[in-house]
């Protein structure tokens, strides 16, 4: 087994939409090639990690010069990956990471990549496709549409059968065309990441990994939310130490942790606004809310803007976002400050 090092002066900057996410996140860029498609029967040959440290570009590749060495790549792999929290990923949700746990599970390795700390950048351009105008969501179609050259000229079909050529042959050529391949799926992906500057924030955001954490010790992971007439529904899960269920109902809104399955909920009052355009707007009810002493008559536009949830159809995930991990902590905090 190989491992390949290449490190490069960094120059790109992270779209807006992701940095604020990124923010003290140690992520990595993954991705994988394989001896086939299906995890039971197929192997690991090459996995490609990209990282930033120091402003430089690191990648580092694990390659099985025999696809008997699997075992080794992947304990190789596991070691060095296990300090990274946040992934990104070009499909990875599909393909990489439910295949990379489905080896270390056949392996019985004690590890599996968390697929909630995954941000797959083909999942947000599949959803607006037809927006950006894109003919299919290859990576390569979107590195043409932002005006990136590839050294690289095979697909993951054919570096399949270069594979099995190279354990057969030993010829360093087609190894070589390889790791370019691997090399520059992770590598472009990098500069890739700045198709998300054509797509609304709020879009994007629908996609990211939401974690609120408290203390470093409590964290709630929003799994999903929906706007049912007069109110927001929050569904999620906690993780840290509860002696007790914590559950608050009121005529306003509702905020849960239920220890046995680790569930968060939060139930919050809407205002709707019907204009004269006929667009209804919603927002957070804070006239029925304790969170902040003002009610929405009382801010300013800006202000009152961070609290708007849904215009027409358009949900303002962004916002929704920051609402439930503000309130969310302002609950925490009042929950720890009780005790």
């Amino acid at each position: 087994m190989d491992i390949i090092l290449n490190t490069r002066k960094n120059s790109f900057l992270i779209p807006d939409s992701l940095s604020e996410i990124l923010h003290n996140k140690n992520f990595a860029l993954l991705d994988i090639e394989t001896t086939g498609l299906n995890p039971k029967y197929n192997k690991v040959i090459l996995i490609g990690v990209l990282y930033i440290e120091d402003g430089h570009i690191i990648t580092k590749q694990f390659f099985c010069n025999n696809s008997s060495e699997e075992l080794k790549l992947l304990t190789s792999f596991i070691d060095f990956f296990k300090t990274f929290n946040f992934y990104i990923t070009f499909n990875g949700g599909g393909f990489d990471i439910p295949f990379l746990n489905r080896r270390f599970a056949k392996y019985k390795l004690n590890y599996e990549i968390d697929p909630y700390l995954n941000f797959d950048l083909y999942k947000v351009v599949r959803k607006n496709r037809y927006l950006l105008n894109l003919n299919n969501c290859k990576l390569k179609t979107i590195e043409k549409y932002l005006g990136i050259t590839r050294e690289d000229t095979i697909d993951g079909a054919e570096s399949i059968r270069l594979f099995n050529r190279y354990e057969n042959t030993g010829d360093e050529s087609l190894k070589k065309k390889i790791l370019l391949h691997n090399l520059e799926d992770i590598l472009h992906l990098l500069p890739t990441l700045k198709i998300l500057n054509f797509i609304d924030k709020d879009k994007v955001f629908a996609h990211l990994p939401k974690e609120i954490l408290l203390d470093n010790k409590f964290k709630i992971r929003i799994a999903n939310y929906k706007i049912e007439k007069d109110f927001l529904f929050v569904e999620g899960f906690f993780h840290g130490n509860l002696k007790q269920d914590f559950v608050f109902y009121n005529h306003v809104y509702d905020f849960s942790f239920l220890r046995e399955n680790q569930e968060f909920k939060l139930k919050i009052p809407l205002l709707n606004i019907n204009t004269n355009t006929s667009e209804r707007y919603s927002f957070i009810n804070l006239n029925e809310l304790d969170y902040i002493k003002a009610s929405l008559s009382e801010i300013d536009n800006r202000e009152k803007s961070k609290f708007l949830i849904k215009v027409g159809n358009d949900i303002k995930d962004y916002n929704i976002y920051h609402f439930v991990k503000d309130f969310s902590l302002y609950i925490l905090k009042s929950l720890k400050d009780s005790k």
